[in-house]
């Protein structure tokens, strides 16, 4: 079970495409519009990919050790092979080393997953926190 679920029918699929294509019993939709207009669209999506919004992420390791590096790497790749749909992130803010998941938009969504995730004795001590995340797929 994933607690950041996306519409997969229309991920990175491009509508203009679908739409020129024949459905099942052969019907089309034709589109009278300016080659601008699916400029401006694909310009759009691409302009978001960059683009971070407040949201919430699950901080699952943080340490100012001296080994500290080494062990986010490792606690980042064991909990990407674990969940491998979730986006995970090594950071150095300050003296710490933190690996954050998620890209969750509210509160309650990354509580559903830090339910699911403190099930597992290594994330017993993983922590919601407020935090600029990515901005959603269009």
């Amino acid at each position: 079970m994933s607690a950041q679920v996306l519409d997969s029918l229309l991920l990175d699929r491009n509508i203009f495409e679908m739409l020129n294509t024949s459905g099942p019993d052969g019907n089309r939709v034709s589109l009278v519009q300016p080659a601008r207009l699916q400029s401006a669209v694909e310009n759009q999506i691409q302009q978001n990919r960059s683009k971070k919004i407040q949201g919430f992420r699950i901080r699952i390791f943080s340490s100012n050790a001296q080994t500290a590096r080494a062990t986010s790497q490792a606690v980042k790749e064991e909990f990407e092979s674990l969940y491998p749909d979730i986006s995970a992130d090594q950071k150095f803010e300050n003296i710490d080393y933190r690996v954050l998941i998620g890209n969750f938009r509210t509160k309650s969504e990354a509580m559903r997953f830090h339910k699911e995730l403190i099930r597992r004795p290594q994330y017993r001590g993983a922590v919601i926190v407020r935090d600029l995340i990515d901005f959603p797929p269009l």
